[in-house]
């Protein structure tokens, strides 16, 4: 199942003899860790009983070198599991790296799920497990469970397309994770935050933690919020100025270029660049791509077309379609072919020109919204 899934189902369940926590998420397998060794102390278990081995250990020869051959034995382990505990209640038995383990003793450990009648609980984490093999399929949330915890989707899932941007696997999470902090924020907020962070779910939770301590007493984590403690997002100072030459308030929208100069822009790596060339291509390819956009926009609303046309055609995000809107009411079929030519002259003059690269943004800017 599902990391989210098992979240939400865990606490409703009897105790599972055996976990398999898979994924390529750190973080979650971390979290599903957690979530079991908090149910193992709060129902009887100890720290004496908590027995914990890691598969990158190494076997060392009697002259002391390592050799390279894994130190945990299958024996070992399930002597562990079937050995009553000397302390507490229960024993909990974690095998962290233990893909090599696995793979050598995949039939054993099927061997071993099927006479389990063990109080203790064995759980092993591993990057990935192929979901056809014949452990994979007995793991049937009777006798075991395996937990899936991939990366999540940051926007919808391919075929969610008819979910809004705000609506996605991570947003969703964070939805819940603000939960441990006392905390209620619902998806746009979650999304305006991702768009902060970026989709890092360690940043992610340090950024609920500093914004739970300081919301203090409220209950709701807003948009307002997150913009007081982490401000205006590169990518944002972007989308504002686009969103002002849409609206054609040249006046607004030089500032934020000026801006943007100043303070410099993240590119697809997320890494911030100063280069002030390298940020007036992109202003120019970005302001391209939102007047081709709304071009397209403005000949679906002259010919009788709706919003609903808009959508099916993907000419704009769904959270943000009504904005775009109204941006193309702005412009006439007429003035497009000449803001296209002020854009191809802006993009060479920055490629090729010696002239300041803020001073040909500013020009192009008063072009576009004039």
């Amino acid at each position: 199942m599902k990391f989210t899934e098992f979240v939400h189902k865990y606490s409703k369940t009897n105790n599972i003899p055996f976990y398999i926590v898979s994924g390529n998420e750190y973080f979650l397998k971390k979290q599903a860790l957690t979530e079991i060794k908090k149910r193992f102390f709060s129902e009887g278990g100890v720290e004496q009983s908590l027995i914990e081995f890691n598969g990158k250990d190494t076997d060392r020869n009697p002259a002391g070198n390592l050799t390279g051959g894994p130190s945990i034995l299958f024996n070992d382990v399930i002597d562990e599991v079937k050995t009553t505990p000397m302390f507490g209640k229960h024993k909990l038995i974690i095998v962290e790296n233990a893909d090599t383990f696995l793979g050598r003793n995949q039939d054993k450990i099927i061997g071993y799920l099927k006479n389990s009648c063990s109080v203790n609980c064995l759980i092993l984490e591993v990057s990935s497990i192929d979901k056809r093999t014949k452990l994979a399929k007995a793991m049937d949330g009777k006798q075991g469970i395996l937990i899936e915890c991939d990366k999540l989707y940051d926007k919808p899932a391919p075929w969610e397309t008819k979910k809004p941007e705000y609506d996605s696997e991570l947003t969703r999470w964070i939805v819940m994770h603000a939960r441990n902090f006392g905390k209620i924020i619902n998806l746009k907020s979650a999304f305006c935050l991702l768009e902060k962070t970026g989709n890092d779910l360690a940043i992610i939770n340090n950024q609920i933690d500093a914004l739970s301590v300081y919301t203090g007493d409220r209950n709701e984590i807003t948009i307002e919020n997150i913009q007081d403690l982490l401000g205006v997002s590169h990518r944002e100072k972007l989308y504002n100025l686009l969103d002002a030459i849409g609206m054609k308030d040249t006046i607004s929208a030089v500032k934020m270029a000026e801006n943007i100069f100043d303070v410099g822009m993240e590119n697809e790596r997320k890494n911030i660049t100063y280069d002030a060339k390298s940020i007036a291509i992109t202003i120019v390819s970005s302001s391209h791509r939102r007047m081709k956009d709304l071009w397209k926009i403005l000949r679906i609303l002259d010919k009788g077309g709706s919003k609903k046309e808009i959508l099916e055609k993907q000419y704009a995000p769904r959270p943000f379609v009504d904005k775009f809107i109204k941006q193309a009411q702005n412009f006439n079929e007429e003035e497009m072919p000449e803001k296209w030519k002020y854009m191809l002259e802006a993009d060479l003059l920055c490629k090729t020109s010696r002239l300041s690269p803020t001073l040909i943004i500013d020009q192009l800017i008063t072009r576009l919204c004039n």
